[in-house]
């Protein structure tokens, strides 16, 4: 299995209309928000992918986002494993 990603994110100041447009660019990146939570995103890369090229790639993938939708300032961390990123709910 290649490196799973969680990347939590913050676009401090921006309106609804932007921040769509914003994921829906990381969407179209095969970024996948995790619904349940507010700014979580996982991202999956291929085993033959470096640890340092996954994070090569996640920054640069965010440069092109801010640019293309033009927002000021994106805040994030990323958390790399080679095993899946655990989702789930307490009720």
């Amino acid at each position: 299995m290649g490196f799973q990603a969680l990347i939590t994110l913050d676009l401090p100041s921006i309106d609804d209309k932007d921040r769509t447009q914003f994921y829906k660019f990381l969407n179209e990146h095969n970024w996948h928000k995790i619904e349940s939570l507010t700014t979580a995103w996982k991202v999956s890369f291929k085993e033959t992918t470096t640890r340092e090229d996954a994070i090569k790639i996640i920054k640069n993938r965010l440069a092109e986002a801010k640019e293309k939708c033009e927002i000021q300032k994106v805040e994030y961390a990323i958390q790399l494993a080679q095993l899946s990123v655990i989702i789930n709910t307490i009720n």
